[in-house]
């Protein structure tokens, strides 16, 4: 099937799917209502996630019955349904949290057990060969999915804003597998990308609908397959896909920290995150949006160009992001302090 069709249908889909979503009364919705957490101040429908959802769902049962799923293994099919099924009913029902990360943890096994998992951490410009993790490959690779996972959660409250990361990100991701010839991960992340595109249309600022926890946190879960199968397949190392999602790991990860060494209860809701203080500084959802879908193309670029460098050249531009996130945590505190006077 044509690259161009499947990314066709798949924005086409979950534009019209999301659309139907927003009708009033629709079953499958519920309201977000402003909490200590959100950015939006009227409560807004959530869960236009289910789109996205749905467009894989039947991707992946199309390409099965063509012999081979969209998926990288029924266990990584399995372990994103399956988070997307508890993350729905949380939506409505607010499950415990342990419930939520049981079945995190579930899914995160079902990968190591495919064969999709973290063993070794390369070193570019340091170390000729990656660090084996040995028996600590199980730990690290749980701990990855566990967390990417949730990070995605953590980032979804700003209008368009998880919408636009897994499109530059899946994106970019589509476009390095196949550079990597691997045409069938190319696919799942063209298909999760232009599906995000669809759904995008209606999230965008001000946003008519949310993604909800139910495509979040698959979605995060999404990541880890996809970073675990390029390695796997050598379509690329561990670093293109942190590269591409460094906005939101980055930000989610930092503040976390942070919050941790100010002995704060860094497990409860907050808005604390580097988008989140530059719309409470006075930028507001749209102009925050943009400039984050704008570092967010710049890691799609950083991300071709890594692949091409030599150990070297990698390493001097692994380097050169770090330092270019120093001064966007730099500048989140100068719109802060600005704003302050």
């Amino acid at each position: 099937m044509n690259i161009f069709l499947i990314t066709g249908t798949s924005f086409l889909g979950a534009f019209l799917i999301t659309r139907w979503l927003i009708v009033p009364g629709n079953p499958l919705i519920s309201t977000d209502s402003p909490n200590s957490r959100s950015l939006h101040q009227l409560a807004t429908p959530h869960g236009g996630g289910i789109s996205i959802i749905v467009v894989l769902l039947v991707f992946e049962i199309f390409f099965h019955i063509q012999g081979e799923g969209c998926f990288p293994g029924w266990y990584a099919a399995i372990g994103f349904f399956s988070i997307a099924t508890v993350s729905f009913l949380d939506d409505h029902f607010s499950l415990s949290s342990k419930v939520r990360f049981l079945v995190h943890l579930f899914a995160a096994g079902l990968l190591f057990y495919g064969d999709l998992r973290w063993e070794s951490l390369p070193l570019p410009g340091l170390a000729s060969n990656p660090i084996d993790f040995g028996w600590l490959a199980l730990p690290a690779t749980l701990l990855f999915v566990v967390w990417f996972t949730n990070l995605f959660n953590f980032m979804d409250g700003m209008d368009g804003f998880s919408g636009g990361m897994t499109a530059f990100g899946f994106g970019g991701c589509s476009w390095m597998a196949f550079l990597g010839e691997d045409p069938y991960l190319g696919t799942l992340c063209a298909i999760a990308a232009a599906s995000a595109a669809g759904f995008l249309v209606w999230n965008f600022p001000p946003a008519s609908i949310f993604l909800g926890d139910v495509a979040a946190a698959p979605l995060g879960f999404l990541v880890s397959v996809v970073t675990f199968r390029g390695i796997a397949s050598g379509a690329f190392d561990l670093w293109v896909p942190l590269i591409l999602f460094a906005p939101f790991w980055i930000d989610a990860t930092s503040t976390l920290i942070r919050r941790a060494a100010n002995r704060e209860r860094f497990w409860e809701p907050h808005r604390s995150h580097a988008y989140q203080r530059l719309v409470q500084a006075g930028w507001g959802h749209r102009r925050t949006t943009l400039a984050e879908y704008g570092l967010m193309a710049s890691m799609v670029i950083a991300a071709r160009v890594y692949v091409d460098l030599n150990p070297e050249g990698r390493f001097i531009l692994l380097a050169s992001l770090a330092v270019l996130y120093g001064a966007f945590g730099i500048l989140v505190r100068f719109v802060e302090a600005r704003a302050k006077i």
